[in-house]
């Protein structure tokens, strides 16, 4: 009896001995695919972070390309409305402000330097030039109608043509001057030849009418001859 209870006694331990190993190994078992599981989704995610930050640089370098391209687009419109290289704009008025700096200074520098009585003795001696050198006669007779407010070369070429002397008797003098305008006395003796051959003189005294332009610059208007 004894014999039998040690061999059921045996057969027991075994049993559970055997049983304990098999669940151990069913555990391991169902335990790989756990792991292996947990790897494939840590890969996984690793892969739609990395795919996910492509997507990002690539949108980031299309964004960048655009930029350039507006920018580009921006500067070449600029260019063929004329708004940049340092503006056009700008440019033109700096220009009409310094233009407008010249011309106040040309007024102040005409006004201390130009009076009515040098601008009709001016006149004259231009006119005694082209008299007594027949070389720059056409020279002389244009600037002694740039004197004038509104008077052709050709007029004085034509009034001067047959003169021989031109003489100041008189210098010029100022009858009157109030604001911008002025009047200027002076007399003169002309010598020319006539239809005989003869020279004929004529002394004249004229009284010259002057006009101040923009730039304080006296000019010659009008004329009276006794």
């Amino acid at each position: 009896m004894k014999r039998i209870k040690f061999l059921l006694a045996g057969v027991i331990l075994i049993s559970f001995i055997l049983t304990i190993t098999s669940c151990n190994k069913k555990e391991e078992t169902s335990n790989i695919p756990q792991q292996k599981e947990q790897y494939s989704d840590k890969e996984k995610e690793l892969k739609d972070k990395e795919d996910f930050l492509k997507i990002k640089e690539e949108q980031l370098r299309q964004w960048e390309e655009r930029l350039k391209k507006i920018d580009s687009t921006m500067i070449s419109q600029g260019k063929e409305t004329g708004l940049t290289d340092t503006s056009k704009t700008a440019k033109d008025t700096l220009k009409t402000k310094d233009k407008d700096k010249f011309k106040q200074k040309e007024k102040e520098l005409n006004k201390r330097l130009d009076n009515p009585q040098t601008a009709v003795g001016d006149y004259l001696e231009f006119i005694q030039r082209g008299v007594s050198d027949s070389k720059t006669f056409d020279a002389n007779m244009k600037k002694a109608s740039q004197v004038w407010e509104n008077r052709s070369a050709d007029s004085f070429k034509k009034n001067y043509k047959g003169v021989k002397k031109f003489i100041i008797t008189e210098p010029p003098s100022v009858l009157s001057k109030k604001g911008e305008t002025a009047t200027v006395k002076v007399k003169v003796k002309q010598t020319t030849v006539g239809s005989d051959g003869k020279e004929v003189e004529k002394e004249s005294t004229i009284t010259y009418n002057l006009v101040a332009d923009k730039t304080g610059k006296w000019k010659i208007k009008s004329n009276v001859v006794k």
